[in-house]
C-alpha cells in the first residue's frame, strides 16, 4: 500500500499505468485462484500421485483440494444438522478470523520466499553448507539431495573459475535409525565422486534437523576456520531456502542461503509443508490469534442477544 502511493506520488505515468496492471493482475490471479483453485490443487494432487511415494507428506494438495470443495456445502450441511443459531455464530467468527489471517501469513510467507530466490551471494565464500536430508535404502544420495549437492559444486566451480580461493563444502547431516551411514558421508562420497578434492570437505554427522545442521556446522567452521568471520553460505532447495535462513539466523549464523531447482509439480507440497513447518515455528502468533478468535466469538454471541 505504501509503495503504491509512493509510486503515484512521483507521478509518472508509465509507473502508474504498470501498477494498475499489476494490482489487475494480481486480483485477477486471486479471484481465479478461488474458484477454481480446488482443481489445480486435485490435479496437482493427481501428478504427485504417480510420481512420488504415497506419503502423507505428499498428498497435501489432495486434503486441502478436498477440504475446499466440502466448504461450499458447509451452508447447507448446517442447515441439514440444525445448529443452533450460537453455536453457528461463535464457530463462524473463529472460522472467520482465521480465513482471513491464514490467506494474509501464506501470502507474507509466499512474498517473502519468491523475493529469497533473487538473493545472489558473492562469489567470495570461505565455506558452503550443504544441508541434508534422507538417503536412499539408507545408504544412497537422493535426487532431491543431489540436487543440492550439484547446486553446492556448481558455486564452487564458479568462484574457482574466477581465480579466488575455492571454499569448503561442510555436509551436515546425521544417521538416522534406518540409515547405514550418515547423510553427511554419502553427500561427501557423492562429491568427491563428482570432482571435489577430498580435502575440500568438512563433514558434521550429529544433525537430526536443520537448526542444528546450522548450530553444528557453525562450530565445526570456527574449529576449522583460521578466520574471525569465515564468509558462509549454505546450499538447499529453493523451496526450502527461506525457512532455512531463519534457522541460520537462530542459530547465530550469518549466512545466504542458494536453492536448487525442484520440479515444479512437487512444489506446492513443498511449499504447503514449509509453510506449516512456518505456522509451527511461530506457534505463539498463531495461540495468539486462535485465543483472540474465541474472545470475538463470544463478543458476536454476547452481541446478538441485545
Amino acid at each position: 500500500m505504501a509503495a503504491g502511493l509512493m509510486i503515484v506520488r512521483l507521478n509518472n505515468p508509465t509507473l502508474n499505468y504498470m501498477t494498475i496492471a499489476l494490482s489487475i493482475v494480481t486480483t485477477l490471479i486471486f479471484i481465479f485462484l478461488y474458484l477454481f483453485g480446488f482443481a489445480l490443487l486435485l490435479w496437482n494432487a493427481y501428478v504427485v500421485w504417480q510420481k512420488e511415494s504415497h506419503t502423507l507428506a505428499n498428498m497435501l494438495t489432495l486434503f486441502i483440494g478436498l477440504a475446499i470443495i466440502d466448504s461450499f456445502f458447509i451452508p447447507t450441511i448446517t442447515r441439514l444438522l440444525h445448529i443452533p443459531t450460537d453455536v453457528n455464530r461463535f464457530l463462524g467468527t473463529i472460522i472467520s478470523v482465521f480465513l482471513l489471517y491464514l490467506p494474509i501469513f501464506f501470502y507474507l510467507y509466499l512474498s517473502s520466499l519468491f523475493i529469497y530466490q533473487f538473493n545472489r551471494p558473492r562469489y567470495r565464500q570461505d565455506y558452503i553448507i550443504v544441508l541434508g536430508s534422507g538417503l536412499i535404502d539408507g545408504e544412497r544420495v537422493s535426487p532431491l539431495l543431489a540436487s543440492r549437492i550439484d547446486r553446492a559444486i556448481h558455486f564452487y566451480r564458479k568462484q574457482v573459475s574466477k581465480h579466488r580461493p575455492a571454499p569448503k563444502l561442510v555436509f551436515s547431516g546425521g544417521q538416522g535409525p534406518d540409515e547405514k551411514l550418515s547423510e553427511a558421508v554419502a553427500m561427501q562420497q557423492y562429491a568427491i565422486i563428482h570432482g571435489i578434492p577430498a580435502a575440500q570437505t568438512l563433514t558434521e554427522e550429529k544433525s537430526l534437523n536443520t537448526l542444528q545442521n546450522m548450530q553444528f556446522s557453525k562450530a565445526l567452521i570456527m574449529a576449522d576456520s583460521n578466520k574471525t568471520a569465515p564468509k558462509i553460505i549454505f546450499a538447499t532447495n529453493n523451496y526450502h531456502t527461506f525457512r532455512a535462513g531463519l534457522f541460520a539466523k537462530q542459530a547465530g549464523l550469518k549466512a545466504d542461503g542458494i536453492g536448487a531447482k525442484t520440479s515444479h509439480y512437487f512444489l506446492p507440497n513443498a511449499i504447503i509443508r514449509e509453510f506449516i513447518a512456518i505456522l509451527k515455528m511461530k506457534h505463539h502468533q498463531f495461540i495468539l490469534v486462535a485465543i483472540t478468535s474465541i474472545i470475538l466469538a463470544f463478543i458476536n454471541v454476547l452481541f446478538s442477544h441485545q
